[in-house]
């Protein structure tokens, strides 16, 4: 057999490349010679075309083109801006006609649209069907704020539902020198609402008409009355100034038409199930002076220095997002600083070195004067921490010669956080350490001042059951740690390195610094929690709920009896995010709560029975 002649066989594949290659080049030019005349053809086509038509239809012809390049305009560019009630644009958020009847100087307002055609009613059906127990809890709550005469609670389904239109208001009026709660709500049947009313005041009530609108009260003094499409339920004055309102009597103004109350509720989301407003009067009566669960909102509103505050809360897929505004005074807010003065605004960037399984999270800017400002605030309304912090303070610098103020704080840097982490590599349940991070630190005046304190912590853990307490040395990577075993779990450590100060119950709280491996701000849980926060807070807080309640759990949680009946909706529980920015004119507080949606593992569980009696 002859073997192939490799340069013969070249040349004859070059000879086909070129004959298929013209062929190639030939048909192409002929296409394109072919698509070249069609421009012409069309433009030859359209002008014969428009050269036959008449003057009129020339005219007709040209107008519809132009409404056609309007509507394409439109849709294009304006309806994303258009109204919400208009095809197209965004869907509207509920509405609130209750806020024309309020007065304006009412100390406060919460409202709400239950109309089940609404997108927020919806999303917080869906919501609250995956905790039911605290959803039916935060509704007998709410519904127990309705007056009622003696007998059965207020029944929503049987009492409510047949007469009511959706909204849902409550105002506290302070006009007459003591505070005065109306309920306000919407009214479909207007017949239905008036037997409702009655089995409220009570029988034999007595009417009368009150600029143009039949006041009713009954003998245990509650007042109602119908106005506007809104039935008003309250003590007799406050009834009376909600009909004085709506009527425009002695030109009384509404909520709606006054300027600061219109300012903080415009920074809310527009987009909202609940909404409240305080007047800086209200803040002053109802939050600053109460002790019991209103007064712990104080840190969010700064009495002080606010000039009014609002509050809304939004149901979404995920869970429910709490907004809270407080419009500031700067004038006054140099005087009377709110909690959050002390502290300064900054960009999170420790998310980034943290453990991405952490279960907690609290971070914050410059800690030293941080703690200063705290303590300046504690001076005057806790003055006992302040001098203990101050013993603590004069006794080291005396006993170990530590200026724990001007040598560790002052080298603490722009950034702090505070982290809860799991133990890793442990079988079974295992309590979580602590651990501190400061960064861009002055590392030597950090070492200096922590090699320092060394001494006062032996002597304050060496009178416990332990074996010659001392601070060890070990080698975490690249990095020297230091250690004191204080107790079997815990193994207080500590390093600096990276422009890092690191302070953690357990070495693994270094070594997790150290390597690197993954991030907080990295966790698909993290991310959720905490998307859409501002870039620069005053304060950013995480928990990791679900391992939370799941680590409860393993420690003994699941077997304690009051916690049973609970146990399904703990356990939907999946993280919790807040952040705080507080600047010169307003003070923003925003909070996230993620649920889990509803499973086959969970639908199938076996519940946990409740205890028994």
């Amino acid at each position: 057999m002859r073997r192939p002649n490799p340069g013969r066989a070249l040349a004859s594949a070059g000879e086909w490349l070129r004959g298929a290659g013209g062929a190639a080049l030939s048909f192409l030019a002929r296409i394109g010679r072919a698509i070249a005349r069609v421009p012409r053809s069309i433009g030859q086509g359209v002008v014969g075309f428009w050269r036959g038509l008449s003057v009129s239809a020339r005219r007709r012809l040209v107008a519809a083109l132009g409404i056609a390049v309007v509507l394409v305009l439109i849709f294009g560019l304006a309806v994303p801006n258009l109204p919400c009630r208009l095809p197209g644009g965004e869907s509207c958020p509920p509405a609130d006609d209750a806020e024309e009847l309020v007065p304006a100087d009412a100390l406060a307002y919460v409202h709400t649209n239950l109309d089940p055609e609404t997108e927020q009613y919806e999303l917080a059906a869906d919501v609250a069907d995956r905790v039911p127990i605290f959803s039916d809890q935060a509704a007998a709550r709410a519904l127990a704020l309705l007056p009622r005469a003696a007998g059965p609670p207020t029944d929503f389904e049987r009492d409510l539902v047949p007469w009511f239109a959706g909204e849902a208001a409550m105002a506290v009026l302070g006009a007459t020198g003591r505070a005065e709660r109306v309920e306000l709500l919407e009214v479909s049947d207007a017949e239905g609402a008036s037997e409702f009313a009655t089995s409220i005041t009570g029988d034999a009530p007595e009417s009368a008409d009150y600029q143009g609108v039949e006041l009713t009260v009954g003998r245990r003094g509650l007042a109602s009355a119908q106005v506007d499409g809104f039935l008003a339920i309250g003590r007799a004055d406050g009834v009376r100034s909600v009909i004085d309102t709506a009527t425009g009597s002695d030109d009384a103004e509404s909520l709606a038409e006054d300027e600061t109350a219109s300012e903080v509720r415009d920074e809310l989301p527009d987009h909202r199930l609940v909404e409240a407003y305080l007047s800086a009067d209200g803040i002053e009566e109802l939050i600053e002076r109460d002790r019991g669960t209103l007064g712990t909102l104080t840190p969010l509103l700064a009495p002080g220095a606010s000039r009014g505050a609002g509050a809304a809360l939004a149901a979404t897929e995920e869970g429910f997002e709490l907004s809270v505004r407080s419009a500031l005074d700067p004038e006054r807010a140099e005087t009377s600083p709110g909690f959050f003065t002390a502290f300064p605004a900054f960009v999170p960037a420790l998310p980034e070195r943290l453990a991405p399984d952490s279960l907690g999270y609290v971070g914050i800017g410059e800690p030293a004067s941080t703690v200063r400002a705290l303590l300046t605030q504690a001076s005057a309304e806790a003055p006992g921490i302040v001098a203990g912090f101050e013993d603590l303070v004069r006794d080291l610098r005396r006993e170990g010669e530590v200026d724990i103020e001007r040598g560790l704080l002052d080298s603490l840097g722009g950034e702090a956080a505070f982290a809860l982490a799991r133990r890793p590599g442990t079988a079974g349940p295992a309590l979580p350490f602590l651990e501190f991070v400061a960064a861009d630190v002055d590392e030597d005046a950090a070492r200096r001042a922590l090699a320092a304190l060394q001494a006062p912590l032996i002597d304050a853990v060496g009178g416990r059951d332990v074996q010659a307490p001392v601070f060890g040395q070990q080698q975490i990577g690249d990095v020297q740690a230091r250690s004191l075993r204080i107790s079997p779990t815990v193994e207080l450590t500590y390093a600096i390195f990276d422009g890092l100060v690191a302070i953690a119950t357990d070495p693994a709280g270094i070594e997790q610094l150290v390597e690197g491996d993954g991030a907080l701000d990295t966790s698909e849980l993290y991310e959720r929690a905490t998307e859409g926060f501002a870039d620069e807070v005053s304060l950013l807080a995480f928990l990791d709920l679900d391992g939370l309640v799941e680590l409860g759990e393993q420690l003994g949680l699941a077997e304690d009896p009051v916690y049973a009946p609970f146990a399904g909706e703990f356990r939907r529980l999946e993280a919790l995010a807040l952040a705080v920015t507080d600047d010169d004119e307003l003070l923003s507080t925003d909070a996230r709560l993620l649920l889990a949606e509803a499973d086959e593992a969970d639908e199938d569980a076996e519940p946990i029975a409740p205890p028994s009696d």
